[in-house]
């Protein structure tokens, strides 16, 4: 076993499990793990199939039951080159982000934007959708050329400026298998990190000239003016250090302060504490500032400025075993960029209501500025700065979550899916825009006959790409039945 002898016992190929990432959602699927695009393309004879990476969705997307699920993440399609002259990155469908990573340091450059998990496969993050925060923040929008297999195992290729290339560049399982991507890199540089505990109404004036910008918002403070944990990321320049302001440890106010900056960690220890933590802060109204000055070289300088990863510093419990990545079902979506403080007042309103019944918001809040507008349909900032709003809960608790995500869909105009963190379904189809849709329908009907390619259900739904799956619920429960 793994953690008797330090090595995983070697995947096999056949009926297994497979799950979203909280285990919410689950089915039994063929897994294989073709060795090369030969054996790739002679499994596309077979039964359905659907392309899973490291299944880094809450919502079940990568979950289909019953048909071929080709394990792309664990397969070997590892290439990865880069080429100097274009600066641009290719790589094939098993090749994590950090991988992708590690191979650009070498040549000073790094991806334009990424996610708080680089265990993710680069291309799942491109086709789900994957963002990080500040200028092209949906990684899909670093993408310039693609390669897939259509249902009968040809290749097909795109490029930007084809019409269809959009579509297929972000297109959450509806376009597969992807065989390579080429995306676009920058160089790397060090960035001024500064990190704040403030209130909401002094965001603007202390993130003004930022790159990149998120927030952290405490979900049971004052809905008025609520308590923030804010990250702002600019270019180094000169004259700037490091900086720490923050009150004594030893004070109520540093004790709290401690507690706020573990918050998603404590109120998993303690949960029945979680609202009053939340209210106490509030009243004590803590002010800090930490600024850091991140390394050129630095991998995750987005999430975690400090020096190294955090995989290689010393173990931390806290920020292990008690992330909250990885102690609760997450529910994003996208909302208009002008609009995101009245969304979170919303939400903290319609949380606060909720509590009666025994609902309570883990931790935090997350918004992550997207302020600039992409090309591609699907992005959550098409056509316009968006914010990506991230909501936590107990596992148990996630259709809450999705009570409150239907709730700000009714009530705000524009709001957009997360395509591995959102509930997917119909209230999306206005502000993805029926022709967009259409589209992305026609490319997948053209080049995966029925019997072929299977996205999830709710996807499926969505773009109306043909009947449920025959090991699906819905179609097991609407079939005739014998007389």
């Amino acid at each position: 076993m793994k953690w008797l002898t330090g090595k995983a016992k070697a995947p096999v190929d056949g009926l297994a499990r497979v799950t979203s990432w909280m285990k919410v959602f689950f089915g039994d699927a063929h897994v294989t793990r073709p060795v090369d695009e030969a054996a790739l393309v002679k499994a596309l004879g077979g039964r359905p199939y659907s392309c899973i990476g490291q299944s880094h969705s809450y919502n079940g997307i990568q979950v289909i039951p019953g048909i071929t699920a080709f394990h792309m993440g664990e397969s070997r399609f590892d290439s990865l080159t880069y080429d100097p002259v274009t600066q641009t990155a290719t790589c094939g469908p098993s090749v994590k982000v950090l991988t992708l990573k590690q191979a650009l340091v070498k040549h000073g450059r790094r991806m334009l934007n990424s996610g708080n998990y680089m265990e993710q496969t680069v291309i799942g993050a491109l086709s789900g959708g994957t963002h990080g925060y500040g200028p092209e923040g949906v990684i899909a929008q670093s993408v310039t050329a693609l390669t897939f297999l259509d249902g009968h195992g040809q290749k097909i290729t795109l490029k930007q400026g084809d019409p269809d290339f959009p579509y297929a560049a972000l297109s959450f399982g509806t376009i597969g298998p992807i065989l390579s991507v080429t995306l676009r890199t920058a160089p790397t540089q060090p960035y001024q990190s500064d990190a704040w505990v403030t209130r909401l109404s002094k965001k603007a004036a202390l993130s003004k000239g930022a790159m990149a910008v998120t927030a952290a918002v405490v979900p049971y403070s004052d809905p008025a003016d609520p308590l923030i944990m804010l990250h702002t990321l600019r270019p180094a320049s000169e004259g700037k250090g490091a900086r720490k302001t923050t009150a004594p440890l030893f004070s109520l106010a540093g004790l709290t302060e401690f507690l706020l900056r573990r918050l998603w960690a404590f109120d998993r220890l303690f949960p029945a504490l979680r609202y009053r933590l939340q209210r106490a802060a509030n009243r004590l109204d803590i002010r800090t500032h930490r600024r850091v000055i991140t390394a050129p070289e630095d991998l995750d300088y987005l999430y975690d400025p400090e020096p190294l990863l955090k995989t290689q510093r010393a173990p931390d419990l806290l920020t292990g075993f008690f992330a909250t990545t990885f102690t609760a079902y997450n529910l994003a979506f996208f909302v208009p960029l002008e609009r995101t403080d009245e969304v979170v007042r919303f939400l903290m309103l319609e949380s606060e209501k909720l509590r009666p019944l025994g609902f309570v918001l883990k931790s935090l809040i997350s918004v992550r500025e997207l302020p600039d507008a992409s090309d591609l349909p699907f992005a959550g900032n098409f056509g316009g700065p968006a914010a990506a709003i991230d909501l936590f809960a107990d596992v148990r608790d996630y259709a809450w979550l999705e009570r409150l995500q239907r709730a700000v869909t009714s009530y705000f105009p524009g709001v957009r899916p997360h395509w591995g963190k959102s509930a997917i379904v119909d209230d999306f189809a206005a502000a993805l825009g029926e022709e967009h849709i259409n589209a992305l329908r026609a490319l997948h009907l053209r080049h995966y006959p029925p019997g072929t390619l299977t996205p999830n259900e709710a996807v499926r739904k969505l773009f109306d790409l043909g009947d449920p799956a025959p090991a699906s619920a819905i179609a097991k429960a609407t079939a005739p039945t014998e007389a």
